[in-house]
């Protein structure tokens, strides 16, 4: 994880892993949950890397019914965050044995 704080030097630091500690996570339980069943797509706006979230939402209201794919939320990063976010999730995927390497190679694409 990359923190940025006023007043301490963004270069890093030659220290040992260990000694680097982060800030305290203080979770938050009223933090909002979004539930998206796919991604939209990605922008770099200016380094901040933008992913547009989508939800299937189904419109009973026509005839026949219809499922419509409605943006639920954004999500703004760092490049140094969304780096760390594909490392991350990467890594959880191989562990859950969803490998993203293994479905990139039998030819998965993004739509």
């Amino acid at each position: 994880m990359r923190v940025a704080i006023k007043g301490v030097p963004s270069e890093p630091q030659p220290s040992s892993p260990q000694s680097a500690a982060l800030p305290a996570l203080i979770d938050n339980p009223f933090a909002p949950e979004v539930f998206a069943t796919g991604l939209s797509g990605f922008a770099n706006l200016n380094g901040v890397i933008v992913l547009t979230l989508e939800s299937a939402r189904c419109d009973h209201a026509r005839q026949p019914p219809s499922v419509d794919r409605v943006v639920v939320g954004r999500v703004a990063l760092t490049s140094g965050a969304a780096q760390d976010l594909v490392a991350g999730l990467n890594q959880f995927l191989e562990q859950q044995g969803l490998s993203p390497s293994k479905a990139m190679a039998s030819g998965a694409t993004f739509q």
